[in-house]
């Protein structure tokens, strides 16, 4: 899976236009995380991704660090009060994001696409349905 700088450079700004997307949602839904969290959450699973396809030749073998690690911070995430937990959708949201970022490193383009409408869907909707 050798590619271009070109194409490498594509791959980037479309995993960052997506994540800014999903940012865009949570900014405007007044949540903890935004545009510059989730642009860089996508970006950095594209990058990883991209690593590891190039340099490895399995490209597979990184998506499981990238699991582990975006449920490392999103545990960071979550806090339990007495009657409440918070943050369990911001960090559902971030680890979402990381994975519509390995599927752009996939060249998944579609599917990261889709991927990106559901999780901004389900955010809006779902809120929508909670109250």
């Amino acid at each position: 899976m050798q590619l271009t700088l070109k194409i490498m450079a594509t791959q980037l700004i479309f995993s960052i236009v997506l994540g800014f997307l999903i940012g865009l949602e949570r900014e405007s839904a007044g949540k903890d995380i935004g545009i510059r969290t989730t642009s860089l959450i996508t970006l950095g699973s594209t990058l990883f991704t991209l690593i590891s396809a190039n340099l490895t030749g399995d490209p597979t073998r990184i998506v499981g660090q990238i699991v582990t690690g975006i449920g490392f911070i999103g545990a960071g995430l979550i806090f339990k009060g007495e009657n409440h937990t918070h943050g369990l959708t911001t960090a559902t949201t971030i680890w979402c994001a990381a994975a519509i970022g390995a599927l752009v490193g996939f060249e998944m383009y579609k599917m990261a696409f889709v991927g990106m409408v559901c999780i901004i869907v389900i955010n809006q909707l779902f809120q929508y349905l909670k109250r």
